[in-house]
């Protein structure tokens, strides 16, 4: 676990089994008399933006709401957003530039694995905490560490689950893998060889790209030539619809199964039909706005009001992040420290998802939110719930 600073840790050990004092307070950095200061680092035009931009949204839109009602025990939430575009180098600038110059409380809804990751080596020695990232990665919140939550099962669980499934589903024993070559793309890697080790099924092909990369002609080949059964993918956006609509051009019919990240209307609306079929393995699931929930309903139209865009399920997971700091925050009291925050948000242990989607719950040792998995499957440009409590 790294370590505090002196400043925060000397912070922290006076509240422990007490009310913090106004002194202690005093120490605590990005919390005055009337504001706490958050922060996100996010993409927003790079290639992650079509999750990165509606997250962002969905979180300011629940904190709007609590400053609108007069703030958490008398204070505004003043939200700080750098836009890093899914760059190592300029997520460390913008993080260094939060902390040092806008002296943030905390990170929140930080995007992507690598960049959070990063982020976490400027943040965990000055005492900030990092809140629900935008990422599965068991990195971000293990091992156990009082500054780090997550909200999701992990990636290595998600592999596990699509493994399990269409091998139980298909009778697959040769199966293949294609990832991003970063530490989101290892993440996916680990646990995909750890399952496929397990269950005694032999990997035929083994793919790596970089993020930016478009042709996938080489890949999709090698692929439909390994004998593969099953391909499972640690792939973000354009990757997918690329690689995917490559291969079933192809003529490979075999099915193919993602995680989290690609679980945008981008994907499955891409091209003339480009992604039909795709499947993916998701810790949360994208809201039905017709099935006549009153909040889901409401927030649609504020949601559209106030961005003119349709929400997007990783702007209902901006939304949760807001609404579970809120509680926090509430939870913890006038008297705000890094300490009363943490044992605030372990004190959730249930928390139903408005969304729809598996709940989340935290504890002591248990920084890690997700309790559940669902299937969906793009079909008609849209994503259809296939199973909505997999196993992993």
């Amino acid at each position: 676990m790294k370590t505090l600073s002196s400043a925060a840790a000397a912070a922290l050990l006076a509240c422990i089994g007490l009310a913090c004092t106004g002194s202690a307070r005093a120490e605590t950095q990005g919390v005055s008399d009337d504001a706490i200061v958050i922060g996100t680092i996010s993409d927003l035009s790079g290639p992650l933006a079509s999750g990165g931009a509606p997250n962002v949204q969905g979180l300011r839109l629940r904190i709007d709401e609590a400053n609108a009602a007069g703030g958490v025990h008398g204070r505004q939430i003043d939200l700080r957003v750098e836009d890093m575009k899914y760059d190592l180098t300029l997520a460390v600038r913008a993080t260094n530039k939060l902390v040092k110059r806008d002296e943030i409380f905390a990170m929140i809804s930080s995007v992507g694995t690598p960049t959070t990751m990063a982020a976490q080596k400027i943040l965990d020695p000055q005492g900030v905490p990092t809140l629900f990232p935008v990422t599965a990665a068991r990195s971000v919140v293990e091992p156990l560490s009082p500054l780090h939550f997550s909200l999701y099962v992990n990636y290595q669980n998600q592999a596990a689950g699509a493994l399990k499934h269409f091998v139980a589903e298909t009778g697959a024993k040769k199966v293949c893998l294609q990832a991003v070559a970063n530490d989101y793309g290892q993440e996916v890697v680990d646990g995909f060889e750890a399952t496929s080790e397990a269950m005694g099924l032999e990997v035929v092909f083994h793919g790596s790209h970089k993020v930016t990369e478009t042709d996938f002609a080489g890949s999709a080949t090698a692929i439909k030539n390994s004998g593969c059964e099953l391909l499972v993918l640690g792939t973000t956006t354009k990757d997918t619809i690329n690689l995917y609509s490559t291969l079933r051009k192809l003529g490979w019919d075999k099915p193919v199964v993602g995680n989290m990240v690609p679980y945008t209307a981008i994907v499955a609306e891409a091209g003339d039909g480009a992604t039909e079929g795709l499947y993916l393995v998701s810790p949360f699931r994208a809201a039905d706005y017709t099935d006549g929930d009153a909040f889901r309903t409401d927030f649609a139209a504020r949601f559209e009001e106030k961005y003119g865009a349709r929400p997007e399920p990783y702007g209902e997971l901006g939304y949760v992040a807001g609404d579970l700091l809120v509680k926090a925050l509430e939870t913890a009291g006038r008297e705000l420290t890094v300490e009363t925050l943490t044992r605030a948000i372990e004190s959730i242990s249930h928390y139903d998802d408005p969304f729809g989607g598996p709940g989340y719950g935290f504890s002591a040792e248990k920084h890690a939110g997700g309790s559940g998995l669902v299937l969906v499957q793009a079909q008609s440009r849209k994503w259809v719930v296939v199973e909505s409590n997999l196993p992993f």
